[in-house]
């Protein structure tokens, strides 16, 4: 087994060498324009990412000594080619990439921290700044909270039983008694999503909350829009509309919402550049209209757009975009020239500077990666369209589309586990039709909130187009669309680097081009085959769980098995597959009671053979899908053997895996993976659990295991953090 060495992470985080330096500077300006706020915002993200790094793995603050050979070769250059702008590059590159690591890495260490007793029963005081709704039941996020008086150092969310929360809006003041439950910075192995916001604590609550009333500008405005449209419009277009204005979704149909999703187009929810960009060039085009002073219209726009962000929840793709308007603005003011992708350096350094663990979120990194691929490859696509003699407009839009879908393809893929091939298609139908639609829906609604005597007769007529389009989406089904199984790991990094190749940002010539792109090709190939297929011998032993279950994946060159237990989510499921190149299972095992063959139907994935415990009565209840009652079989090259229902043997090459969900009855193995603790009634040389806390090999604590037997040996892939 491998263990944890600061040496290796040390390796690891020494990137730059002096000789790497020395390349850098001499080639940029032949492959590169040099874009000095572009190269600031990648020291400021290369300092945010080695602090999380840091942080996980709970390494020595000396790793850092890394940056020494750079700063030093930076140096010797300088004296050497006497280059002033050489000393100032390096020093403010080591100034932005040290800010970044401490802001990155004293946020994550200080959401470690706790000022109150975990588990402890308190009463809380504070401002609700947020409400909204699970699968499961509705939720408040309440800021500037105290407990017993004490000011905490964090936000609390409150998980509601029942309707008790319908008394509560954001800007009212809460107080009630409950338990804090202190949130885990990484659990399962992956960062916390409350950590971006400072969501420290949670809590339910079972009995009615106090509530005071206190006036909220934005909540008050975004209750006036919510009010005017669900008072005006049918629940479903009402849902649309609201989440197309203000980017809240929770009230939108699931069905409704997948719909949107499958068909590529989800993305009109996010509040984002296409939003912020259409009131921007619209209230600029009204205040020029009115001939007023360029001063005086661009601080209303800019006004205007801040007042909007603050109704939507200051979201990080909107206050991305509303950087990238004031960039905009300024450059014109000053009479500069606007570089788009300056611009969007800017925001990002702008953004992680006041929240750094943004850099982690999937919804910034969708939107980062959206607009840079826009930016970066869509003339070339638009020119290569151009020159089949599609219509402009036409070249137009699918060079925007296509090129923020290929920007999005890695961070979808790895999130998600899907992209929608339908969705370039939709895309150029739809959402130049949705923005003109979003334009008439922003100036109707407001009108219609402040005239609420006309709304009954506005918003059913500017809607009626909005809901052929519900409806035709509704009607049609676009999962057969769907591209699923690959997209995570060294996916991501190496997807970017081809991109780079066909991107008009990197001068090469045509031969050397084709070449850089034969060759990205060919190894994201090698990659994405490797992963689904190997090792060629042996076979591989995947662990992984999330809040909604655990599984265990067995790969070998010849297929894929899944095993799960009973009561399993589809979603943890389908990420755990997806994740780690398996969409379409061979074989699944499942373990549990006499009906855990019943969880097959939680699952949104297709399979043609089911197996459980032979002890259980012979039942076929789904098409499509064969129940076999076995003891032994051996499936892609491995020995299966069910011990009982709830424990399961697999066995290749004198490797033995044990899989337990219950009671533990195997005896020898060579690794175990259970449910619930070893109490020494299992031999075995490695044990794995899924939430048994103070245990090296626990899923909880230290997110997904890879195993690999080759031969007659075991061995762990990855490095532990010290937890």
């Amino acid at each position: 087994m491998q263990h944890i060495d600061e040496i290796k992470i040390l390796f690891l985080l020494m990137i730059f060498t002096k000789k790497s330096y020395y390349v850098i500077i001499n080639n940029m300006k032949k492959l590169v324009n040099v874009r000095i706020p572009v190269i600031a915002a990648v020291c400021v993200v290369a300092g945010v990412g080695i602090g999380y790094v840091l942080n996980y793995y709970n390494a020595n603050f000396l790793c850092l000594l890394c940056i020494i050979p750079f700063a030093a070769a930076g140096a010797v250059y300088a004296i050497v080619k006497k280059s002033v702008k050489t000393v100032i590059f390096t020093a403010v590159a080591l100034i932005l990439f040290f800010s970044g690591f401490t802001n990155g890495y004293l946020r994550l260490y200080n959401y470690s921290q706790s000022n109150i007793f975990n588990e402890e029963s308190y009463i809380i005081t504070g401002k609700v700044n947020e409400k909204g709704a699970t699968t499961y039941c509705d939720y408040i996020i309440i800021g500037n909270a105290t407990a017993d008086g004490t000011a905490l150092d964090g936000k609390v969310i409150a998980y509601l039983s029942g309707d008790i929360g319908d008394g509560c809006d954001v800007g009212y003041t809460v107080t009630f008694e409950t338990t804090l439950t202190k949130q885990v910075t990484f659990p399962y192995g992956k960062l916390n999503y409350n950590a971006e916001d400072n969501i420290k604590y949670s809590c339910n609550l079972y009995e009615e909350i106090e509530c005071q009333y206190n006036f909220s500008l934005f909540g008050s405005a975004r209750s006036a829009i919510r009010n005017a449209l669900f008072n005006n419009l049918s629940a479903d277009t009402a849902a649309i509309c609201y989440g197309m204005l203000t980017g809240n979704t929770q009230d939108i149909e699931s069905g409704l919402m997948e719909s949107f999703r499958y068909g590529g187009i989800a993305h009109i929810f996010a509040v984002s550049g296409l939003h912020i960009g259409i009131i921007f060039s619209v209230l600029l085009f009204i205040f020029k209209k009115l001939r007023l002073n360029k001063y005086l219209s661009s601080a209303l726009t800019l006004a205007v757009i801040v007042f909007y962000l603050g109704i939507c929840g200051f979201t990080l793709s909107s206050v991305r975009a509303a950087i990238m308007c004031a960039v905009l603005t300024l450059s014109r003011l000053i009479f500069q020239k606007y570089d788009s992708l300056n611009s969007l350096a800017i925001a990002v350094m702008i953004i992680l500077f006041i929240t750094p663990l943004s850099l982690f979120s999937v919804g910034f990194q969708l939107s980062v990666c959206a607009v840079g691929g826009i930016f970066i490859l869509s003339q070339n696509i638009r020119l290569l369209l151009q020159k089949i003699k599609l219509p402009q407009k036409i070249c137009n839009a699918a060079g925007t589309s296509f090129g923020a879908q290929l920007g999005t393809l890695p961070v979808m893929l790895a999130s998600f586990g899907y992209i929608s091939s339908a969705g370039l298609l939709l895309n150029i139908i739809f959402i130049p039709l949705l923005s003109a639609l979003f334009i008439l829906m922003f100036f109707c609604t407001i009108f219609s909130a402040c005239v609420t005597a006309l709304a009954p007769f506005v918003l059913p007529v500017v809607a009626l187009p909005l809901e052929l389009i519900i409806s035709f989406l509704a009607a049609t089904s676009f999962e057969s669309a769907l591209i699923s199984g690959f997209g995570a790991g060294l996916f991501v990094p190496l997807y970017f680097i081809a991109i780079l190749t066909i991107s008009d940002k990197i001068h090469l010539k045509i031969i050397p081009r084709i070449i850089a792109i034969i060759t990205a090709a060919a190894v994201l190939t090698v990659y994405v085959l490797g992963e689904t297929y190997l090792p060629l011998w042996g076979f591989r032993i995947i662990v992984t769980a999330d809040s909604g279950g655990g599984e265990v994946i067995i790969k070998s060159s010849y297929g894929t098995v899944l095993i799960i237990y009973d009561g399993v989510t589809s979603s943890s499921v389908e990420t755990a597959l997806n994740k780690y190149y398996s969409t379409n299972p061979d074989a699944i095992f499942i373990l549990g009671g006499e009906d855990c063959v019943l969880s097959y139907g939680e699952l949104d994935i297709n399979c043609p053979d089911i197996y459980v415990c032979a002890l259980y009565i012979d039942i076929q209840p789904y098409d499509g899908a064969e129940v076999h009652y076995v003891k032994e079989v051996t499936l892609c090259g491995v020995n299966f053997e069910f011990v009982d229902g709830y424990n399961l043997i697999a066995e290749k090459n004198d490797v033995t895996v044990g899989i337990s969900a219950g009671n533990l009855s195997i005896e020898k193995c060579d690794l175990l993976v259970s449910r619930y603790l070893n109490e020494g009634t299992c031999s075995s040389y490695c044990d794995v659990y899924f939430r048994v806390a103070g245990y090296k090999y626990n899923i909880y604590e230290y997110g997904a295991l890879n195993f690999i037997a080759d031969g007659n040996s075991l061995y762990m892939l990855g490095i532990l953090p010290n937890r």
